[in-house]
Parts: C-alpha cells; structure tokens; sequence
C-alpha cells in the first residue's frame, strides 16, 4: 500500500477527530518512509510550534521505524540522544506522538501529532493510522 495524499488527508483527519474528543487542539503530520512531508494541518486554536512537533516526531518515527512514545522511555539514557534537537539538524524528537505505518516489516509512513501529552499525542497519531485503514 502506497501513501497517497489522500490517505494522508484521512489521517489527519482521524487524528483530528481523536483529539476533538479529547478536547485537545493539535497539529498532524503525514510524512512518507523516508520522512519527507506528505501533508500538515494545525488544529484552529492550536500552538504554532505544534506543527514544526508534529513534523519532527513523524520524522523521527519514521527514520527509526519505532513509536515514539516507546522511544522516549529509554533514549534519553543513550549519549547520542543527550543533545536532543540538535541530532540531525533538531529535527529528532524522541517524544510521545510520533507512530509508524508498518506494511509487514516496512516502514510505509509515520504519523506525527503535537499539542498534548505524549500520551494523547501518540492515541491521536494511532487514531489517525486506524481511520485510514
């Protein structure tokens, strides 16, 4: 299955709708395997710096193949990770919300979202993932 833009726009709008219900306002990023920015949208009301999370976190989902929620509860005990955003140009953000799209073993996207808890940044990207089927 190959990342269209329109399956992009299904997931920001699943995402969308999980954090409504949640009562949060948040930005969503769709971005392909190789982390490269398929589509952006920031919630009315949410915070300007969410969309620039929501993109880095989708990125870095996407380049480790891994939830960001589960990274976050040990990378910051690895040396390479201590300087944070300045790994690779900042755009690393080992913080909850960033969820891959796995196509068996493959990476095929990553959904990142930003403007909650990690907790419910990560139940939004998942939401997201779940609503494009």
């Amino acid at each position: 299955m190959a990342l269209t833009l329109a399956k992009a726009e299904g997931i920001i709008k699943g995402a969308c709708q999980k954090a409504a219900e949640l009562g949060i306002k948040v930005a969503v990023a769709v971005v392909d395997s190789g982390g490269h920015l398929m589509a952006l949208s920031r919630m009315d009301g949410a915070a300007i710096i969410t969309s620039d999370m929501a993109r880095d976190k989708a990125f870095t989902s996407a380049v480790f193949k891994a939830d960001t929620l589960v990274m976050s509860q040990f990378l910051g005990q690895i040396p390479f990770f201590a300087a944070g955003p300045q790994v690779a140009g900042g755009r690393l953000v080992p913080l909850g919300g960033g969820v891959p799209m796995m196509e068996g073993n493959d990476v095929i996207a990553a959904v990142g979202v930003g403007g909650g808890t990690p907790e419910q940044d990560a139940d939004c990207a998942k939401a997201g993932i779940g609503a494009a089927g």
